[in-house]
């Protein structure tokens, strides 16, 4: 499928090859890049303002070194916007523009996995509840989409988080022997649900040419479907630093590490989310092709209209 708009994409999580793979599902001959090193008409081709470690809040990851927050990485997306504008010739052509394209969040793992689950580094656990918590960062992460939504941004692929109880990291550093650690699952579980009902507030509260979906990464009903055999421990437990050796069977496995997935798994999940015909449940509400239909389906409304219009004054 070949998608007219570009992608934009906010946010590195553990999920961030997923966005690799929808870019080619939808046609795209090449990578997005990066914000550091994009200029020029390379900006009209979509942008990756993804940071390592980054997550919602602006201290996420910050032990590990510099990250980009989200709102940090919206202050660089306003930054190509005004470029975006100068290059069409007008803040209302880069609207329009913008308006075509598809934005990408992948966040909140690394709020929970690198800020409340670690309270010797962070406060986040003595100050909030994990209800209270998961309610800060919807709250924070609507005013982001709204300053979004205000610079022209229209369809939305907002990601879950996915079941940080059931990564190898957390079940070794718990010594559940494999099994998962129900309280980060519950986190994921209240989180994405008060994810869920902010697409449903942001659907019914704006225009119909706005669209807000959800993909589902707390399941791990795909693992066991697709024949991933492993999904307790990881391929490559300490990183894979250069003298040490892979497992030798990585399409096996649900974890390349101790928190990040596979290149197999990431495909099978890109796919699901772009199609959902290996299980319709994992969108809502509903797919990436579905969307991206949808605005070629606008488009073509607004040539054919545009048409009959001239015509008309002929």
């Amino acid at each position: 499928m070949n998608f007219r708009g570009q992608i934009y994409e906010l946010v590195w999580t553990t999920f961030c090859y997923l966005i690799k793979f929808f870019a080619q599902l939808l046609g795209f001959e090449k990578f997005i890049p990066p914000f550091a090193n994009t200029s020029g008409s390379n900006i009209l081709k979509g942008v990756n303002y993804a940071s390592g470690g980054a997550g919602i809040r602006i201290e996420t990851g910050s032990d590990m070194g510099a990250t980009i927050s989200l709102g940090l990485q919206l202050a660089n997306h306003r930054v190509i916007v005004s470029e975006i504008a100068t290059k069409l010739g007008s803040p209302d052509l880069a609207r329009q523009y913008l308006e075509k394209c598809l934005y990408y969040l992948n966040t909140g793992n690394n709020d929970y996995m690198g800020n409340y689950f670690r309270p010797q580094l962070y406060p986040a656990s003595r100050i909030y509840s994990l209800e209270q918590y998961a309610q800060a960062l919807i709250e924070e992460l609507s005013l982001n989409l709204q300053a979004l939504h205000d610079l022209g941004a229209r369809k939305y692929v907002l990601a879950g988080l996915g079941l940080i109880g059931c990564t190898p990291a957390v079940m070794h550093s718990h010594g559940t022997n494999g099994s998962c650690v129900e309280e980060h699952n519950a986190a994921t579980y209240d989180y994405n649900n008060k994810l869920k009902a902010l697409v449903d507030q942001f659907n019914n509260r704006f225009s119909a040419n706005s669209k807000f979906i959800l993909i589902h990464n707390g399941s791990n009903a795909l693992d066991i479907a697709h024949g991933f055999l492993v999904s307790d421990a990881a391929c490559c437990p300490s990183g894979c630093n250069p003298n040490q050796k892979p497992c030798n069977n990585r399409s096996d496995y649900v974890f390349w590490d101790e928190v990040h997935p596979t290149e197999a798994w990431n495909l099978v999940n890109a796919i699901s989310a772009y199609n959902s015909t290996i299980d319709p449940a994992f969108t809502y509400p509903m797919n990436i092709k579905q969307l991206v239909d949808c605005e070629v389906k606008r488009e073509l409304e607004f040539r054919n209209e545009s048409t009959s219009q001239l015509s008309a004054t002929e």
